[in-house]
């Protein structure tokens, strides 16, 4: 009985010693084989270009809105706006709609697909293909519309084409003005006009 005790004593006290010493060669072995770190290699969704980041930051879907001074309800969307790269009040934007909802009722929309807003002058200039539309059923197009954020003023910056109830119309300008003695405001067309009329039937 006590040679089994010493056995088990022996055994017990060699495995103390050997399992530690087992497990030290372990971690040993794992540290060896293990890929060496290259400080040098990126992590492959790490790549990115920060500066380009800074440089196209913006805002997507902004809103802009005001009331003017004659009770003319300005606002302005687009998809996204950013800043310039040199002028941060002039922002670049994409998809952009202007709408003047005017005193006496009437309703102006305009859109592009590019555009610039410039909040040290107060405009919206729609371009690349901007495209006005009235509540009378006035359909402009134009290359570019320059929009005041903060008045009922819009004009063209070149030709336009429209098609109307009246018919189809041409001229060298279009302008967005108030007629005198009332609230009320006209689209004026000049510098060339041409009007094919079309009676309404």
């Amino acid at each position: 009985m006590a040679i089994a005790d010493n056995t088990h004593t022996r055994v017990v006290n060699w495995l103390k010693v050997a399992l530690p010493l087992l497990a030290l060669a372990i971690l040993s072995t794992l540290f060896l084989v293990a890929e060496s770190v290259d400080p040098d290699k990126a992590i492959p969704y790490a790549d990115v270009d920060v500066e380009k980041i800074l440089r196209e930051q913006g805002i997507t879907k902004p809103s802009f809105g005001g009331v003017t001074s004659d009770g003319v309800a300005v606002t302005l969307t687009a998809e996204a706006v950013r800043p310039g790269a040199e002028n941060r009040s002039r922002m670049t934007g994409t998809d952009l709609a202007a709408e003047l909802l005017l005193p006496d009722g009437g309703e102006i929309l305009i859109s592009s697909p590019e555009g610039i807003i410039d909040a040290g002058t107060r405009e919206a200039i729609l371009q690349g293909g901007a495209r006005l539309e009235s509540a009378n059923g006035l359909i402009v197009e134009t290359d570019r519309i320059v929009s005041a954020l903060d008045a009922a003023k819009a004009e063209s910056d070149g030709e336009i084409t429209a098609t109307g109830p009246a018919g189809d119309l041409t001229a060298g300008r279009m302008v967005l003005t108030k007629r005198a003695g009332d609230a009320g405001y006209l689209l004026v067309f000049n510098e060339g006009v041409r009007l094919i009329y079309k009676p309404q039937p």
